[in-house]
């Protein structure tokens, strides 16, 4: 050792960072969240990284596996359920008899099988001693959620249940509940009726019982509000007497997920009556939260987006549905109330996942001016909604390149038609009125169409000008012409220049590489308003007339849209 240089006392290592262990329950929680949001692919992913990371017990794996491999099921992807329980089975995990009957079912259905062979393994299931009625509900919801069985066969199958019982069983409640919902969803109501009075014994509550306080029992009046403004709604008043019979209050919570189950099954009439309800008779101790307007905007969603949807299923949209902008300026006002005018601190009632909810209604609508309108929260209330993320901005740019996409392609054609080239929307937000035909042909529906619409959000003027991006497709190699190709620079190297992620970072935005997941960005990347106001402002321009003043013409679009949807406080 020289003695000039005296050495250093070893730094003691820094233990490993440990992550935390996953909670079970918050993982099935966002996962139903997810399949909510009609989005499996980020579901199945939150299941695999808590299954990929070390802290589970045996018994918690167990149980995440169980219950994601039935939540597939039951949403209808088959493919993702198998291939979780696939991995459960290689970790060495023997599925309970209740999701391997649901799982062989969900197979023998993909087949042309018909109902007489799934009843026969229905049938083979109840006769295991394990198959109680928790997993005979199981089975059910798997028919009646994942497969839409005829309630014929779901009549069947309990019958087939009941054989197999000693003489004299008597079904649970809540097996006997979740039949009635299925004959009153399917329009059965006599069968519906047959089953409320399957069990005897407990006597329906008495006038004086009846007779609650809505103050102090407010949830109890809603539902009982419910079952009388309909005919047809008749199921919830069983519903709630046999809640009273089990000393069971309904909450927020019990309201929340029931709206969550009639968007499910398409009874949307249900969800705008109770939804009615519960901002008519609110109050500071029941007021509607961020879990409450979520599905409400998933049902505007649904029924204002996709004629494609509502013709496959025969759903007619009911005339009482609201506007999704009145429906936000409710959420607004009920977050004002919540926060007693102080809406700047965060509320149950808004948050970033239901702000998300709206903007998609919004913007799947092509209504920009509520999507600018409801963008403008992160400036207003940012501490109940953070800042923009890149799944915001997925939502916004990523749904007109969604219209891009499925326009660009036909747009020479319409326009070779004689249609009025201002009439088309793609047409007017690229700006490709001054280009030639060849131009126009050569743009491209890669990378560089993602640039150039990522591009509006870094230039603070509006216009309808032409958009210029550079070319991503690899040019042709030299070689043929006798040159020498120029291999000092890799494919990355070069994709990562196009991208000039420096100019896009400048302006508080992902580059076009990072929000085609090309390139990793860092989870919960805060990412900046003003793009997302800018690239709006120009979507709201090209659905205006071209003959006015473009600026004129999107603040009028944007000050009407913020009178029916921003309340004052």
């Amino acid at each position: 050792m020289c003695p000039h240089h005296p050495s250093k006392p070893s730094k003691k290592p820094k233990p490993p960072l440990q992550r935390p262990k996953p909670d079970v329950e918050q993982v099935c929680t966002s996962v139903a969240r997810k399949l909510a949001d009609d989005n499996p692919s980020a579901a199945a992913a939150i299941v695999h990284r808590a299954l990929d990371r070390a802290g589970l017990s045996n018994p918690s794996r167990f149980r995440l596996f169980e219950h994601s491999v039935a939540s597939f099921l039951r949403y209808g992807d088959v493919m993702k359920a198998a291939m979780l329980y696939s991995r459960m089975t290689r970790e060495g995990y023997i599925p309970s008899v209740s999701l391997r009957v649901q799982m062989h079912v969900v197979k023998l259905a993909q087949l042309p099988a018909t109902e007489d062979e799934l009843l026969e393994i229905a049938g083979d299931a109840c006769r295991n001693r394990t198959f109680d009625e928790a997993a005979l509900r199981d089975l059910l919801r798997t028919l009646v959620e994942g497969l839409k069985a005829s309630p014929r066969l779901v009549q069947q199958v309990v019958n087939r249940f009941l054989e197999t019982r000693e003489q004299g069983y008597k079904l649970s409640n809540d097996t006997v509940a979740y039949l009635m919902q299925v004959y009153g969803k399917a329009g059965d109501k006599e069968t519906a009726k047959q089953w409320s009075e399957y069990t005897s014994g407990s006597p329906t509550p008495t006038t004086e019982s009846s007779a609650l306080d809505p103050v102090l029992h407010p949830y109890t009046t809603l539902l009982r509000d419910l079952a009388a403004s309909k005919p047809s709604f008749s199921v919830y008043k069983w519903t709630l007497e046999r809640m009273q019979q089990d000393n069971v209050q309904p909450d927020l919570p019990f309201f929340n997920a029931l709206l969550s189950h009639e968007v499910a099954q398409r009874n949307y009439d249900v969800v705008f009556a109770l939804y009615r309800l519960l901002m008519e008779k609110r109050t500071a101790a029941a007021m509607p939260q961020a879990q409450t307007f979520a599905p409400v905007f998933r049902a505007i969603h649904r029924l204002s987006c996709s004629h494609r949807y509502r013709r496959t299923h025969g759903i007619r949209v009911p005339a009482d549905m609201p506007s999704a902008r009145s429906v936000y300026k409710d959420m607004l006002t009920c977050h004002i109330e919540a926060t007693r005018g102080r809406p700047s601190k965060p509320s149950p009632v808004l948050d970033a996942t239901v702000l998300h909810r709206a903007l998609r209604t919004f913007v799947a609508r092509h209504d920009y001016a509520a999507a600018y309108t409801a963008v403008r929260a992160f400036r207003l209330f940012p501490h109940a909604v953070g800042a923009p993320t890149m799944a915001t901005y997925r939502i916004v740019f990523g749904s007109l390149l969604g219209r891009i996409r499925v326009q660009f392609p036909r747009m020479a054609a319409r326009l070779a038609a004689g249609i009025e080239p201002d009439t088309l929307w793609t047409y007017r937000f690229l700006g490709v009125g001054d280009l030639g035909a060849r131009d126009l042909a050569q743009l491209a529906m890669d990378v560089s169409m993602v640039h150039r619409v990522l591009h509006v959000g870094t230039d603070a003027r509006l216009s309808c000008d032409f958009i210029v991006a550079p070319a991503y497709a690899r040019p042709q190699a030299a070689g043929h012409l006798g040159l020498l190709d120029d291999f000092s620079e890799s494919e990355s190297e070069r994709l990562e220049r196009l991208s000039a992620p420096r100019e896009f970072h400048a302006h508080g935005m992902p580059s076009p590489l990072e929000f085609s997941d090309l390139k990793p960005v860092p989870e919960g990347q805060a990412y900046a308003v003003v793009p997302l106001e800018r690239v709006l402002r120009r979507a709201i321009a090209a659905s205006c007339p071209s003959d006015g003043p473009l600026a004129r013409q999107v603040s009028e679009e944007i000050v009407k849209a913020k009178n029916e949807m921003v309340v004052k406080w």
